[in-house]
């Protein structure tokens, strides 16, 4: 594997000052949840900041104990608290998180979420009523998992540098991971990188559950949101009429979602995306990820993974990528834990 090994380089900070949204969005959480819930997660907070961890997911279940997803740099735990949820109380949580309107919320519930603003998501589980396959709405909620926001990643100068090479190329850039291990914290980043600083590109943010411009404040980045939008509709709406250097969105791998970006590439619009994948052997396996590789719709791709306090990355450029799939998605050291960039995680410890 051409294992790319940097060490001892000096982060490069956005010229944007970098800011925290976690401990507001916690605050805004708990103002939905019961009294004594919300008092025994604020204490947990605190006691959590003094061991430099924080509470990432917030899961309510019916009928059963709350628990908390705690991060840190140990890694990933999971606790219980004494708080019991009962059904109606859920139900209760729920609506006050859709302000009163559980119908506003109804398109989004059927898909499984309800965003919060300042990049807090609540998935949503219950009873779904169907019909001929297709859910028409859900009701007896049974669980919600509300997950907080992290703050910004520190960002190597040689990623970066990798990262705007391949865009000056014409090509994209795929970030790829398992569940939960850093890629909308990753694209905020990125995000704010590249449309700040001095030389700033004309970006295009496509941020359909509202999560990667949660902590965008500042007025001087370059940078245009499509909120809310279909993410294949959102790609040709920025390619139209946007005008764009580059397309930032998260987790692509839908029909809808290649035509869309081999579009915008088709445009000369290079995009920077993510899609879950342990590996790339597994990631390139994908018929949608091999299609829009086959287009030369990414020149680089970027595995991340979490590594106690921060971030583990392993670059493989275009040319790897090729003889991974000549070899029919097969490679020797693709199951290899190579430790090939290592980058700090400013999270919300402050």
């Amino acid at each position: 594997m051409a294992t790319v090994i940097l060490q001892n380089s000096p982060p490069v900070r956005s010229g944007t000052a970098s800011r925290s949204l976690a401990p507001s969005a916690l605050e805004r959480v708990c103002s939905l949840l019961p009294v004594g819930l919300a008092l025994e997660v604020k204490r947990a907070e605190d006691t959590l900041k003094s061991r430099g961890e924080r509470i990432e997911e917030i899961r309510l279940r019916g009928g059963r104990r709350a628990y908390l997803t705690v991060g840190g740099t140990r890694g990933k735990k999971n606790f219980a608290l004494a708080s019991v949820i009962e059904n109606n109380e859920l139900a209760a949580i729920l609506k006050r998180m859709c302000g009163g309107s559980l119908y506003t919320y109804s398109d989004s519930i059927i898909k499984g979420y309800v965003s919060l603003g300042d990049g807090v998501r609540v998935g949503v589980c219950g009873r779904a009523a169907t019909e001929k396959g297709k859910i028409l709405g859900v009701y007896d909620v049974s669980s919600l998992n509300v997950r907080l926001p992290c703050g910004d990643a520190e960002l190597k100068i040689e990623i970066l540098s990798r990262i705007r090479k391949s865009i000056e190329l014409g090509k994209g850039v795929l970030i790829y991971s398992p569940p939960a291990e850093g890629k909308t914290t990753f694209l905020r980043s990125l995000s704010r990188e590249l449309a700040g600083g001095e030389k700033p590109l004309r970006l295009a943010l496509v941020d359909s559950r509202e999560e990667l411009s949660a902590v965008f404040c500042a007025g001087e980045l370059s940078m245009d949101v499509l909120s809310g939008y279909p993410k294949a509709e959102a790609i040709h709406i920025a390619t139209a009429f946007m005008n764009p250097e580059v397309i930032i969105c998260d987790e692509i791998g839908g029909e809808d979602d290649v035509k869309a970006i081999c579009e915008a590439q088709n445009c000369g619009v290079p995009l920077i995306a993510s899609a879950h994948g342990d590996s790339i052997c597994s990631l390139l396996r994908r018929p949608s990820i091999s299609s829009l590789h086959k287009v030369g719709a990414f020149g680089l791709y970027v595995g991340i993974r979490i590594d106690g306090g921060g971030f583990e990355y392993t670059l493989h450029g275009f040319e790897e990528a090729e003889r991974i799939i000549e070899n029919g998605g097969n490679d020797n050291n693709c199951n290899k834990r190579n430790i090939s960039l290592h980058a700090k995680a400013q999270s919300d410890r402050k």
